[in-house]
């Protein structure tokens, strides 16, 4: 598994042509010191600085998950979250009570991906997959 750290996300953006602005470099470094998804408006207060616009949170993170170094986190009648990701095909566990996020590696859905084929007639390009419970820490 490709692990997607800090790095990997800063070579992503200048790969495909993204300066690396201060502003920029802030809300990405800050995105992945997060053990949890966070909105944009979260992230734009944890910066607690005028250099930084809300716009330009908004913009940033819209773009490291149009290239794959985050991932939306939908949550039922709450704003959109985001959350720094690996760059290979995983799933997400999160925390309902502190919100922390972990990573599962596994997956063994291919085979219900076939049968979920022959019985729509659809073509399935890809899936995604959360599991919702409380952490060690939570359930305490």
């Amino acid at each position: 598994m490709t692990r997607n750290n800090l790095s990997n996300a800063l070579a992503q953006l200048q790969a495909r042509g993204h300066r690396l602005t201060r502003p920029r470099r802030r809300i990405v470094e800050q995105l992945f010191n997060q053990r949890r998804s966070v909105t944009a408006y979260e992230l734009h207060q944890q910066l607690g600085d005028r250099d930084v616009s809300l716009a330009s949170v908004y913009r940033t993170l819209e773009l490291l998950v149009a290239l794959g170094v985050a991932e939306t986190v939908v949550r039922s009648g709450a704003e959109q979250q985001y959350l720094a990701c690996s760059l290979d095909h995983h799933h997400h566990i999160i925390c309902d009570c502190c919100g922390v996020v972990a990573e599962l590696d596994e997956c063994s859905l291919a085979p219900f991906e076939r049968l979920i084929e022959s019985q729509s007639g659809f073509q399935i390009d890809g899936h995604t997959l959360e599991f919702h419970g409380r952490c060690v820490s939570c359930q305490q």
